[in-house]
């Protein structure tokens, strides 16, 4: 019974926050969700559902409450359904659900809500890692810590682990998302950013000497993983359905793994760096023709390359800016702007939220976001709220016009908006700290229009 500890506070006063078992009409769950249908939504208390360690949120949907727990969300049903005398229903298929068949309409929220899905269990890793680097990036601004002594390169090494190791987590993840073996697709993911595979970069390689693979480095990716483990689950399935169940054990790993491996390699890693380089030449190429116009297309969508790990791309294309001119201009309408804005919005969200665990993690993902650090707030609040993604998108795309518009310069890699703020000291140093602060404002205006509150 020591494994169920965790959630037992959940399930011990879940009867009661829902108004006993009487007024529970339907109760269900998905990969990661409880979900309640009530016969009076007016007895539910979301606020202290919320506030109970394990969950991770709570959304209605229509009149279905969804209390978001993660990969234990099997567990917690069991030990629901067993505590009150509840029927087990089957769990729902979010990918056959009838309310995520696919449209211009339906698109973008399903994208999201399948990203939020595989990203919301890893968030402790990513916030744990972010913190510390929000840290350390303040100690040796403020020369606490010496950035060549063995203290801040160890801490500096252990702060790298979560994004260095990201595709890992993400295959875990997204293999429990889409309802294949998560240690197989972690493991496939693993294969994917083998530090010696991707040490050859740039080396073709015919395998069978028919199937071409070109070596890369996909480590901090997302959609390379992603889209592997997609495909995995569905050479896991045919596994499942042909292979005799007497060596089932032995043979499905391995067909799954290996097949996935090689498409993996040979195409899906492939297409999603391909996404990700052809998002960064079309930001560069947004910039350099539409000026302003530009700037605010760059800051509006660099939530969404952050949430895919696009915003690697960028990288070489920066780092030839400041080789070629000495500074770059890319930084400032993207992730200047747009980390103003989410730092703006968890600040707010800290300052408006009722529920205490809402204003914590708002105070602590707002001050690492100002340093530079922002998936902690991207995946834990900004992805959470709809209204918090409209600010930020608002917010950024007003930052990166005026950044855009008077040509801001950006002297070096660094983390904005001001963890490495001296690299803006130039002679557009001004109009960097109006386009910061008016992203910030303009983020917090729209919140407030919008009426954002925590019961959303």
């Amino acid at each position: 019974m020591a494994k169920n500890n965790k959630y037992q506070q959940l399930v011990d006063e879940l009867g009661s926050l829902v108004g006993g078992k009487a007024n529970i009409s339907y109760f269900t769950h998905c990969v990661t969700r409880l979900r309640f249908n009530f016969k009076d939504k007016s007895l539910v208390d979301t606020a202290k559902i919320e506030s109970i360690s394990g969950v991770m949120g709570t959304q209605w949907a229509g009149n279905q409450l969804q209390i978001i727990i993660g990969s234990g969300v099997d567990e917690v049903y069991d030990m629901v359904c067993n505590k009150y005398e509840l029927e087990k229903e089957d769990s729902i298929d979010e990918n056959l659900d009838e309310d995520k068949k696919l449209t211009l309409k339906t698109l973008l929220p399903t994208l999201l809500d399948t990203l939020t899905s595989i990203l919301a269990p890893i968030i402790p890793a990513i916030v744990a890692c972010g913190l510390l680097q929000g840290v350390l990036y303040s100690a040796m601004s403020f020369g606490w810590l010496d950035a060549n002594s063995d203290t801040y390169v160890f801490f500096f090494n252990c702060a790298q682990a979560a994004f260095y190791f990201l595709p890992v987590l993400i295959g875990y993840s997204a293999g429990q998302r889409f309802k294949c073996n998560p240690y197989l697709a972690a493991t496939t993911s693993a294969i994917i950013m083998l530090p010696s595979l991707a040490a050859l970069a740039g080396t073709t390689v015919k395998l069978f000497g028919i199937i071409p693979i070109t070596y890369a480095g996909y480590s901090s990716s997302v959609v390379p993983a992603i889209l592997t483990v997609y495909f995995e689950s569905h050479v896991e399935k045919l596994c499942k359905k042909f292979v005799p169940k007497m060596i089932d054990i032995i043979l499905t790993p391995l067909i799954s793994v290996m097949i996935s491996a090689v498409v993996g390699w040979a195409l899906l890693a492939p297409i999603g760096g391909w996404i990700g380089t052809f998002v960064a030449e079309g930001i560069l190429w947004l910039y350099n023709t539409l000026g302003p116009v530009g700037g605010a297309v760059c800051g509006a969508i660099y939530p969404f390359m952050l949430m895919s790990g696009m915003q690697v791309a960028m990288s070489p294309i920066i780092a030839q800016n400041l080789a070629t001119l000495g500074y770059d201009f890319l930084y400032p309408v993207t992730s200047a702007a747009s980390n103003s804005a989410m730092a703006a919005c968890a600040i707010y969200i800290f300052l408006k939220a009722r529920k205490e665990n809402v204003k914590s993690v708002g105070l602590s993902t707002g001050v690492t976001a100002l340093i530079g650090v922002t998936e902690p707030v991207l995946f834990s609040l900004i992805t959470k709220y709809r209204k918090a993604l409209i600010a930020t998108v608002i917010g950024g795309a007003v930052g990166g016009a005026i950044m855009a518009l008077f040509k801001v310069k950006y002297l070096s890699f660094g983390f904005v908006p001001f963890g490495t703020i001296v690299l803006a000291m130039c002679d557009t140093f001004v109009y960097y700290l109006i386009g910061v602060f008016v992203s910030m404002a303009v983020a917090v205006v729209v919140m407030m229009l919008l009426k954002w509150s925590d019961e959303e």
